[in-house]
């Protein structure tokens, strides 16, 4: 790079203080790459800032997932029984954390918002990264619609339990849960739109409450847990079909952690604050998994009940059988528990924006897409606009009572893909770019990476063969359409300036 454009991108920096990592992605990481003045100017304006540590992430990463502790996964236990599910939840905990191991080298070695679009830019080309951008995209919209229908339903569920006339009336419940879901999207997007540092503080205050409503559940189905209900006979209610049958539903339980591969790029010392946060948040949520399910299935009357395709909320369901339906400490819990619901909403419309902000900054979708607000450093119309499609959703789970189920099969599915795709460019970046700087390397290469994408990919197997024609079909229009776009549009007006870029152009990320 030339004295005079780093003087004038220096000088740029300066007038705008809290863009300083324009300057380190202009000066060292890709020093390599001649950047003009335009260049180093978009770069400045369409950077983040860094307020992220250890605790937030891990706040992010348990925060965006806790939801699933509430509410999706219980339908395995009619698939599969309690041991079934069990099985099932073991191997999704198996995957998940060398899951996290892995993506947590590819996330430290570029330390970008892109995250997947980085990876596989860097690794095979921009339609490979276009690809696993678009599949992480999808991952994130189809989680955050179905947690914000939820969340609405599951606030009409509590207005039910204190208001008997309501619980009563399925149409005052219905306008509560299209009420309580565009609730849920207007003040979350805005909580968003402040800032970075003041969404982390809420998802830590958010995050906390989540668990506490989990450890409350534990201990109050302490009196009423009896073993007989997990050790059924056969052991194995359905046998290893049903076994099969409850992995998408204990995929629910997990889903999403990746998100803290987007927050790379808004992380102090990220290095640090990635591995740590992440396996921290993973190891957490192992726990809260295998406990809930050992207090649901031990606790309740019958497995059959709690795993029934309409139970949308067991958790309250369980408890109020070992309390009774009309306890006042069964309406405090059931309002404890929305900071589970609320916590993984705000975590996964973080998730939506900031692929949508890093796709759009690249030129890969809409150039305004990836606009940042001049003040507070957020994407702000990715912000706005994907609340607004999912307000749309909201509006249509109003009329669609299979929404919610269909909207978490197509995220899993989608996260499925990307988990294969990403340890595809592991490995072609060991093999193809062994000089690159790697802060943090996955234990066990090559076995771990490797166990990962064959247990990925039969899990997209098992998912093919199970799922609803609808998912299927759902998942490849939305293929269908991103490519399209890409094809026609996009791949030949992408955006040199943009970091996930310039790192492939480079051919190194910031050591």
């Amino acid at each position: 790079m030339s004295e005079s454009s780093r003087n004038q991108g220096e000088s740029l920096i300066s007038r705008e203080t809290h863009a300083a990592t324009a300057e380190v992605a202009a000066d060292e990481m890709f020093d390599t790459v001649s950047l003009r003045p335009d260049e180093q100017k978009y770069l400045q304006d369409h950077t983040l800032k860094k307020p992220l540590k250890v605790h937030q992430i891990w706040a992010l990463g348990v925060g965006v997932v806790i939801t699933g502790a509430f509410f999706g996964w219980n339908q395995g236990l009619a698939e599969g029984g309690p041991v079934g599910m069990l099985l099932a939840s073991l191997f999704v905990c198996a995957l998940y954390m060398m899951w996290v191991l892995a993506l947590s080298e590819l996330s430290v070695a570029m330390p970008f918002a892109g995250g997947p679009l980085a990876y596989g830019r860097r690794a095979i080309g921009p339609t490979f990264g276009f690809v696993m951008g678009w599949s992480m995209f999808l991952e994130a919209l189809f989680a955050t619609i179905g947690t914000a229908i939820a969340t609405g339903g599951y606030i009409s569920f509590v207005i039910g339990l204190v208001f008997e006339n309501v619980s009563q009336n399925k149409e005052i419940q219905s306008l509560i849960t299209l009420s309580a879901g565009l609730a849920t999207v207007a003040i979350f997007g805005f909580i968003q739109w402040t800032g970075s540092k003041r969404q982390a503080q809420f998802m830590d205050y958010m995050t906390y409450g989540a668990i506490i409503a989990l450890v409350w559940f534990w201990i109050a189905c302490i009196p009423a847990v009896q073993l007989d209900r997990i050790l059924t006979t056969p052991l194995l209610t359905h046998g290893w079909s049903g076994v099969l049958k409850a992995i998408p539903f204990a995929i629910w339980w997990l889903v999403m952690i990746e998100t803290v591969a987007l927050a790379p790029e808004e992380a102090h010392e990220p290095h640090r604050t990635i591995p740590r946060g992440l396996t921290l948040a993973q190891m957490t949520l192992i726990v809260l998994v295998i406990l809930t399910w050992f207090f649901a299935s031990a606790a309740g009357n019958d497995y059959k009940q709690t795993g029934a395709q309409e139970m949308y909320f067991p958790l309250p369901f369980v408890y109020g059988q070992v309390w009774g339906k009309d306890s006042f400490h069964l309406i405090l819990f059931s309002i404890v528990a929305i900071f589970g619901m609320t916590a993984s909403y705000n975590g996964m419309i973080y998730a939506v924006s900031r692929q949508s902000f890093s796709l759009g900054r690249a030129g890969y979708l809409p150039r305004i897409l990836g606009h940042v607000h001049p003040i507070r450093r957020t994407p702000d119309v990715s912000i706005i606009f994907w609340s607004l499609v999912v307000a749309g959703f909201v509006i249509y789970g109003y009329f669609n009572a299979d929404a919610v189920t269909i909207a978490v099969l197509t995220c899993n599915l989608t996260a499925l893909i990307w988990y294969a795709l990403a340890m595809v460019c592991l490995f072609v970046l060991r093999w193809r770019a062994p000089e690159m700087s790697r802060p943090y390397k996955v234990p066990l290469y090559p076995f771990l990476p490797a166990l990962v994408l064959l247990m990925s990919l039969f899990a997209a197997v098992v998912y093919g063969w199970l799922n609803e024609a609808i998912v299927l079909w759902l998942t490849l229009g939305m293929y269908g359409v991103g490519m399209a776009y890409f094809l026609l549009y996009s791949r030949s007006n992408l955006v040199r300036a943009a970091p996930e870029e310039l790192a492939a152009l480079a051919g190194r990320t910031e050591k």
